[in-house]
């Protein structure tokens, strides 16, 4: 019990760290969920940071294939000497999660290695799927989710990602990366989003807010399949009402990335998940 209650502790702090608001909403899960979740966590932030860890991309390659490694040998019933191994071993011995679904987490970020640009918006979709549809349709079968709240938690996830997405591109463009799909460029005139005139940055909210509502439209997706999710469930579909706190900052500031500040206490993040937790909604 020591062991588990330092691998937890131990977790949940990278998790508190790194996806702060993924922490906030396993405060709100049942007690005997909330190892698993910070384990699950964990593991996500462990492989997605793996393009700032390194300094080049075959370093990365090490990296996830050492993560590809750890899976297959938990599922062989083998698990090595690490805070974050340990704790997702725990959770595999309460829970069936297939195993493809988290080695599908480690092979979506390959293409973080080498900042490759999605060519479409079908692409870039495709990417919030696999990270963070994938991520958060694990964490609700770590809860007991099935059908319809299942496929709730992945629109979740995959609108979580695409909001993520945005909120992070003016980090992203500052280190030259270029993640916004190829298409919605050519179709909005966006010739070069590193350059700060005025028409190229109307260009670029045009392209923000067309994202903004792929996002939403995610989100009233998760609500129509979610709505007679169990209780243990809600709490892993709660990163909805952070998304929408997002994406409406977004909104307000309309869409020009530089005037956005998406900095909300952590205390009006709670407040959030507390009212969804009292009007039982998500």
């Amino acid at each position: 019990m020591q062991a588990l209650a330092n691998h937890t502790y131990q977790c949940a702090s990278i998790v508190r760290r790194s996806d702060h608001d993924r922490y906030l909403t396993v405060l709100h899960a049942r007690t005997d969920d909330r190892p698993g979740l910070f384990g699950l966590f964990a593991f996500n932030v462990e492989v997605a940071k793996t393009r700032e860890v390194v300094t080049e991309p075959a370093l990365g390659e090490i990296r996830l294939q050492w993560w590809r490694e750890t899976v297959e040998e938990l599922y062989r019933g083998q698990c090595r000497e690490h805070e974050v191994v340990r704790a997702l071993a725990d959770l595999l011995n309460r829970r069936d999660l297939p195993q493809k679904a988290l080695l599908d987490l480690i092979d979506a970020r390959e293409g973080d290695l080498y900042d490759e640009q999605p060519q479409t918006m079908q692409q870039l979709e495709a990417y919030a799927e696999r990270t963070g549809g994938g991520i958060q349709a694990l964490a609700a079968l770590s809860v007991g989710a099935c059908n319809g709240a299942l496929e709730a938690a992945r629109h979740v996830g995959i609108a979580w990602a695409l909001t993520g997405l945005v909120r992070a591109l003016p980090w992203h463009l500052h280190h030259g990366r270029v993640y916004v799909p190829a298409d919605l460029m050519r179709e909005e005139g966006l010739v070069d989003p590193l350059v700060p005139d005025q028409e190229q940055t109307r260009a670029l909210s045009r392209i923000l807010r067309r994202i903004g509502d792929r996002a939403r439209a995610h989100l009233i997706c998760a609500r129509q399949k979610g709505q007679s999710a169990s209780s243990e469930v809600k709490p892993i579909l709660r990163l909805a009402c952070l998304a929408d706190g997002y994406l409406a900052c977004l909104e307000s500031s309309r869409y020009v990335p530089d005037h956005v500040n998406y900095e909300r206490g952590a205390l009006g993040r709670q407040l959030r998940l507390v009212w969804a937790g009292l009007t039982r909604k998500f």
